[in-house]
Order: C-alpha cells, then sequence, then structure tokens
C-alpha cells in the first residue's frame, strides 16, 4: 500500500519509480529504492516488535484462528453451495454445514487457546527478555 501511494503521490520521482537493472552473473532483475528501504524497514520494526513481546506467535495463532473459518471455510462452502445450486435440507447440503460447523468450532477452540496463551505471556513475561 505504501508503495502505491506514494508512486501515485511522486510518480516522477526517481527514489519512487525507477526501476534499476542489476545482472549478476546470469541472473538478471531490477532494484527499486523505495521498495528496498520500506521492506528493509518493516522487516526490523516487525522482528523488533517480536522481540518486545515474547507472546508475539499466540498474537499470530489468535488472528490465524479468526481468519481461518470465515476465509477458508465458510466463504467457500456458501460459494460453493450458490455456485451448485444446492437446495437446503439435501443430504450435500447438510454435509456442507456440518463440515462448516465442525471448523468453526475447532477455529474456537484454537482461539480460547490462543487467548489462554496470552493472558500466560501477558502476566509471566517482560519486554526485550531472553529466556534461558
Amino acid at each position: 500500500m505504501l508503495e502505491l501511494w506514494a508512486s501515485m503521490r511522486c510518480p516522477n520521482s526517481k527514489f519512487v519509480a525507477v526501476e534499476y537493472p542489476l545482472n549478476i552473473g546470469k541472473i538478471r532483475f531490477s532494484i527499486n529504492f523505495l521498495r528496498l528501504i520500506w521492506r528493509t524497514i518493516f522487516v526490523v520494526i516487525i522482528t523488533v516488535l517480536a522481540m518486545a513481546m515474547p507472546f508475539f506467535n499466540e498474537m499470530l495463532s489468535l488472528l490465524g484462528a479468526i481468519a481461518f473459518w470465515p476465509v477458508a471455510v465458510y466463504f467457500p462452502v456458501e460459494m460453493y453451495i450458490a455456485q451448485k445450486k444446492i437446495r437446503k435440507r439435501t443430504f450435500r447440503w447438510f454435509g456442507l454445514q456440518i463440515l462448516s460447523s465442525f471448523c468453526f468450532l475447532v477455529s474456537l477452540a484454537a482461539a480460547c487457546g490462543a487467548i489462554q496463551g496470552l493472558s500466560k505471556g501477558l502476566h509471566a513475561s517482560k519486554p526485550f527478555q531472553f529466556k534461558q
């Protein structure tokens, strides 16, 4: 998003818009200085954030648990039902609804586990401290 915003805001800037070709032996690629600097800064910020919060994995698992069911199960199942025009209360419709419900329960259990891990992490850790 930042790269798109910068290219729209400063379309004539060499720093933002120009791709510089590089050849290393038979490998050819191009580099953009905004992209290189922005992505490096982003990785550094995320790394510092992960170091500051030892329970960063629990945060990622919570986000994954929240996103899993709607993105990977519910919407695809509903689109499949609509695309194939599967009637309600048929054997196939019930099977898909049971699959979706089971995956929702798994996602809910994963979210509960992530919240419990976050709770433990908040109470037991100190920022920037390495476990030995």
